[in-house]
């Protein structure tokens, strides 16, 4: 299921749940209208009585997806979670759309260099050579693109490489955002209708997408459950804001928690805004930089062989034939 049709798919689900239409069968209305199949095989685990978030799991979403889904299933906040979860990949789609966007010019520039090379090697080489060269350099540039793709995509399952992305500046600061966006919505969407502080902990960690969730999710239910306060907890959890550490404590000593998750809430959803604009601001000028430096490069090799070049080999036989004089 692409981007587009996940926005218009959970938009969908909102819309119904917030009419009152059970989940069974707004999925039946929408699980021909979109590709991928996950409609689909969701909408036949849940009529073989499985439950959401083992039939989102089943359908092959993301954990972020299935989590947030199984706790809006236990909290009785379908609706909020799919309305949530339309939100969040609109954001995705603005935030990638407001980064190749820029990317299109330099782009092009890259392939009107590599073209201007071929047209410029025909002044010392043959038509037939000079079209293999322009193949030979976009193949090599096309090749490296996909590569660099792939490379990217594959590390989002290497723990040791998420960590690595989370250590760069832009991207790590906007991932950190993120996941910090995730752990508090499901843990105030939990909290707020009634479930255990220590399950909800459990449940935002392994909705939060967290490098190494499933072992804060455990360590941190089995803390609340002996009583350690929750303020206490986020001290020691490096990956959380320090300044949620406040926040928190303020809730417990007043009895107002649940507020105390709204407020971070609204406030991770703001930083997690911000991450987003730097990152679109800077990442693809720092992509345009490099692209430049690739073309000047290619540029000076092409004026090296076509003009460089020829004028030392003439010099050389200029100087060889006098001196053979």
């Amino acid at each position: 299921m692409t981007v587009r049709h996940r926005i218009r798919f959970y938009q969908q689900l909102a819309v119904l749940a917030r009419a009152g239409v059970p989940l069974r069968a707004s999925l039946q209305r929408l699980q021909g209208r979109f590709s991928g199949g996950e409609a689909k095989i969701l909408s036949q685990q849940i009529n073989a009585g499985e439950r959401i978030g083992e039939a989102f799991v089943t359908a092959g979403f993301s954990p972020f997806e299935c989590h947030l889904v199984a706790a809006g299933e236990r909290s009785a906040q379908l609706e909020a979670v799919f309305q949530h979860l339309s939100e969040f990949w609109t954001r995705q789609r603005e935030m990638r759309e407001a980064i190749l966007r820029p990317l299109y010019y330099p782009i092009g520039v890259l392939h009107l260099a590599i073209l201007m090379g071929s047209l410029v090697e025909l002044l010392s080489i043959s038509v037939n050579l000079a079209i293999l060269h322009f193949f030979e350099r976009l193949g090599l540039l096309y090749f490296l693109g996909f590569i660099l793709f792939l490379v990217v995509r594959l590390s989002w399952a290497s723990e040791i490489a998420q960590r690595f992305w989370l250590f760069l500046p832009l991207i790590g600061s906007t991932l950190s955002r993120a996941y910090s966006y995730r752990w508090i919505t499901a843990m105030r969407l939990e909290y707020s209708a009634g479930i255990p502080l220590s399950n909800a902990v459990a449940d935002a960690w392994r909705a939060s997408g967290y490098v190494g969730s499933e072992r804060l999710a455990v360590e941190g239910q089995e803390a609340i459950r002996e009583g350690t306060e929750l303020s206490t907890l986020v001290q020691r959890w490096r990956e959380l804001p320090r300044d949620w550490i406040d926040f928190i404590e303020t809730g417990e000593i007043s009895g107002a928690l649940e507020t105390a998750f709204e407020n971070l809430e609204a406030e991770a959803a703001r930083a997690w805004l911000g991450a987003q604009q730097r990152l679109t601001e800077w990442l693809p000028k720092i992509i345009y930089f490099i692209v430049l430096a690739i073309t000047a490069a290619q540029v000076a090799t092409i004026i090296y062989q076509v003009v460089v070049a020829p004028i030392a080999t003439a010099e050389g036989a200029i100087d060889k034939a006098m001196n053979g004089n």
